[in-house]
């Protein structure tokens, strides 16, 4: 029967176009009109792609990740030369013109920077000596344990702010394989894990055996694929709380598991009752603002949409009031809390319009992004200080200190975004050194807070590191551009650059760092001794430090690219840099040596 069918319509059904039965020697269609059938196609019939599909295609090459789209996505434009490749420093050798020894201090030092922030070894060690089966404590520490997890829960304020009391049972008796919800796991080892940190960082032994059980917690495939309230909460606090095992990477993909769930669950879905929609709404924007911060800083696409976000309303200031777990009288700052949140939940949406502008089709709208930006800031400042002028004389000192982080840092978000959308477009290029230098001028007070208190509404430890760092990027390169030229502001952003050693050190989860500081010294010790030669054939680095410069991110290059092609002028490049390496002396490497314990530091790692 197969054999009496052609294998293409006939000539005739093929010319009007229209279905063919194939029949041979004529198809119905045909014999129905009376007409000739024929069949002139035969064999293998290749048909080349149109060309306007091909067309479609960028020209360059360039690799999307996976998860974006790549229609409505922008990429900030790179000079030619910077895409053909090769090492850092000879990337920068291209877009300066010529050899100089400072770009290859510089180039060692991004890649420093980009080991530090894409590497994996602070994960692998909660991995490391995990044992089969859970470590049983002692009643009486996990009594005390137990406290602080429940104080945590409270204060965190997400949509479970007490565990069950049968879990709450199980966890003081140290029964931990008697709790079926692993989540509530998770959730206990990530605090407990946390606490004993930060208070007693040297006891190596009890955070073993908390990293331990937490990775057995941990490892249950329905955290990550089932649904639930409570994995989401478990993934939100091993994100923020177990910051000494993670990275910027696995933050975000925890981040976007937990946004993911919060969406299959439904936030504002009709069949949910009005208590249990309430909640979903204040874990929605809890989550959003942690979902467009790691956005911004990993240069990746957001979970949630931004239309999403425009489509569920905020929670009311009366409603924050009521999911506060403290009695007013307990001195803790319930009115500037709840305001501290409402504006947090504002400035996730002006997140959402900077990413865009970076990145999205919003680039002609970053004239009106910066006003709202700037709008918001003075708005929250107004309604913030208000509060916490009333509410102050009720606090203890504690909650006075509270109340004075959540105003730092405030003010450490506004600037953090105004640094962003400056640097990222050349007409707003020129203001973006005030705002870096008032970013760093935050950190002496901040680091100062920090390492006592968290503020009311986490901030995570990746925000606390790359601001700083996009801050003092800027404030190095204008100093080394333009320091004869503009010796006042390039004096005035070297004291704002000094703030910054001291406060990676009071950052006691951050390992990496340290490496960066000794990197620069060694590196602008070498830079000193070692005269200028463009006649050199420039050295390749080993394959180890190109593979780490290839997944430099982009940009980071595209700010030094800018930069550099924007203010270098050709002969007299050399001496600009010469006057600065004359005009700073050591006096920067001697505030780090004076203000900076690196034995201390050295011994932590």
């Amino acid at each position: 029967m197969a054999d009496a069918l052609a294998p293409y319509a006939c000539d005739k059904c093929r010319s009007r176009k229209v279905a063919c039965s194939r029949d041979r020697p004529g198809c119905q269609r045909c014999k129905a009109q009376g007409i000739a059938c024929s069949y002139s196609r035969s064999g293998v019939i290749r048909r080349s792609r149109k060309q306007k599909e091909k067309n479609r295609l960028p020209t360059h090459n360039c690799e999307t990740p996976t998860g974006t789209e790549r229609t409505g996505l922008r990429q900030p434009p790179l000079p030619a030369s910077d895409n053909v490749g090769g090492t850092t420093y000879e990337r920068l050798q291209r877009l300066v013109g010529k050899d100089h020894r400072s770009l290859r201090a510089l180039a060692s030092l991004l890649e420093e920077y980009a080991a530090a922030w894409q590497g994996s070894s602070a994960f692998d060690k909660l991995a490391e000596g995990a044992e089969a089966d859970f470590f049983l404590f002692e009643e009486d520490q996990v009594r005390a344990w137990v406290d602080v997890f429940v104080t945590t829960l409270q204060k965190e304020r997400l949509v479970l702010t007490s565990a069950p009391s049968e879990v709450l049972d199980h966890l003081v008796a140290s029964r931990p394989h008697q709790v079926h919800d692993r989540a509530w796991l998770v959730m206990f080892y990530s605090v407990t894990l946390s606490v004993v940190s930060s208070t007693n960082p040297s006891d190596e032994s009890t955070k073993a055996n908390l990293r331990s059980n937490l990775w057995l917690a941990f490892n249950d495939v329905r955290l990550l694929l089932e649904p639930n309230v409570s994995s989401i909460q478990a993934l939100v606090i091993l994100a923020c709380h177990v910051e000494e095992y993670m990275t910027p990477s696995l933050c975000w993909v925890l981040v976007t598991k937990a946004c993911v769930m919060l969406q299959a669950l439904g936030v504002t879905h009709w069949r949910l009752d009005s208590p249990t929609r309430e909640r979903r709404t204040m874990l929605f924007w809890r989550l959003n603002t942690l979902d467009k911060s790691l956005a911004l800083i990993l240069c990746r696409p957001p979970t949630f949409h931004r239309e999403m976000a425009t489509g569920i309303a905020l929670p009311t200031l009366e409603q924050l009031l009521h999911s506060q777990p403290y009695h007013p009288s307990s001195g803790a700052p319930a009115l500037f809390e709840a305001h501290y949140m409402y504006q947090m939940h504002l400035l996730s949406r002006v997140m959402a319009d900077v990413w865009h502008c970076l990145y999205g089709q919003d680039s002609d709208d970053v004239h009106t992004i910066k006003e709202n930006l700037e709008s918001w800031h003075l708005q929250a400042t107004e309604v913030l200080e208000a509060a916490a002028l009333a509410e102050k004389p009720l606090l203890t000192a504690s909650g006075t200190a509270s109340v004075d982080l959540g105003l730092q840092t405030l003010h450490f978000h506004y600037y953090s975004l105004l640094v962003l959308l400056t640097v990222s477009y050349r007409q707003l290029r020129t203001q973006s050194t005030y705002p870096s230098q008032q970013m760093l001028g935050l950190l002496p007070g901040l680091g100062a807070m920090l390492p006592g208190l968290k503020e009311p509404y986490t901030c995570l430890l990746w925000q606390r590191l790359h601001c700083p760092l996009a801050a003092f990027g800027i404030l190095w390169g204008e100093i080394v551009i333009k320091g004869r030229a503009h010796f006042e502001q390039s004096e005035q952003s070297l004291e704002a650059i000094e703030h910054l050693p001291a406060f990676l050190g009071k950052q006691v989860f951050i390992r990496e760092p340290q490496w960066l500081c000794l990197t620069y010294m060694s590196l602008k010790d070498e830079a000193d001794q070692e005269a200028p030669n463009p006649s050199i054939p420039t050295q390749r680095m080993p394959e180890s430090q190109q593979s780490v410069s290839e997944n430099l991110d982009q940009n980071s290059n595209t700010s030094i690219a800018l930069a550099l092609s924007n203010n270098s002028t050709g002969d007299n490049f050399d001496s600009r840099l010469d006057d600065l390496f004359t005009w700073t002396g050591n006096s920067f490497i001697d505030f780090i040596d004076d203000t900076f314990d690196w034995i201390s530091w050295a011994n932590q790692v």
